[in-house]
């Protein structure tokens, strides 16, 4: 079985990223709260770093 390479595991981390920004400006949307793109990728960020990811 192969493993996956490095550039596969960040293009994985990447799209998976993008997805929950996408849920989260979903989920904003849903409760009346519009916020940017680039508020949703601070906020993730935050939330990351609170993680310890």
């Amino acid at each position: 079985m192969k493993t996956k390479t490095a550039t596969t595991k960040d293009q994985d981390k990447a799209l998976q990223r993008q997805q929950i920004l996408q849920s989260m400006l979903a989920s904003f949307k849903i409760e009346g709260i519009h916020i940017s793109p680039e508020v949703a990728q601070v906020t993730l960020k935050k939330i990351e770093a609170s993680l310890g990811k």
